[in-house]
């Protein structure tokens, strides 16, 4: 027998659910001794795992940048271009590897809603160049001195941050604020690369 008067509803208070006619199938019976979506174990397990897999993002990204500028060295002169102060390159390497490290937060943010598989083009690909364009930097800006070739990095960076910005935010709006940050560094990046030109 299906209830059809939604008059009582309104005077009880319950206006915000939606009306469903009584289905008379049988509810899924929980099988005895299987887990359910309200397994404390479960819902653990599946924690650990998104915590192992932002970890392993965080890092990887954060690692990559380290070890670029790790290779580089403190920075070497040539012809056009003076060596940089190791202040400088202290406060490009930090700042590079926190930049990095919060694209990759954002980046994992994404993927955990499906954003990196349903929209690549959109989220992967210029996550992907910014973070090539970022471990590039260092070498040819530093080690190799090549002063044009840092400002096309950073230009790289900061066009891969700002698709970032956009592509991530339709999938989550925390995440393309995030990428934000990612874009002024790269725009203040390319600001210490032309001083050291």
């Amino acid at each position: 027998m299906e209830a059809t008067a939604t008059a009582p509803v309104q005077d009880t208070g319950l206006t915000h659910r939606a009306y469903r006619p009584v289905d008379d199938t049988p509810a899924r019976m929980p099988v005895p001794g299987g887990a359910t979506s309200r397994d404390p174990k479960r819902k653990l397990g599946r924690a650990k795992r998104g915590l192992r897999s932002l970890v392993v993002a965080v890092t990887f990204s954060a690692a990559l940048t380290a070890v670029a500028f790790y290779v580089s060295g403190p920075g070497s002169s040539t012809d056009d271009t003076r060596a940089p102060s190791a202040a400088m390159v202290a406060i490009a390497r930090a700042g590079s590897v926190a930049a990095e490290a919060v694209m990759a937060l954002a980046a994992w943010m994404v993927w955990a809603e499906g954003g990196l598989h349903g929209m690549p083009g959109a989220t992967l690909a210029p996550f992907a160049a910014q973070l090539l364009a970022a471990a590039a930097w260092p070498a040819l800006a530093l080690r190799l001195g090549a002063g044009w070739a840092g400002m096309a990095c950073c230009a790289a960076m900061a066009a891969g941050a700002a698709a970032c910005v956009r592509g991530f935010g339709r999938v989550n709006p925390v995440a393309g604020d995030l990428a934000m940050p990612c874009a002024a560094w790269a725009v203040l990046l390319a600001v210490m690369n032309y001083k050291m030109m």
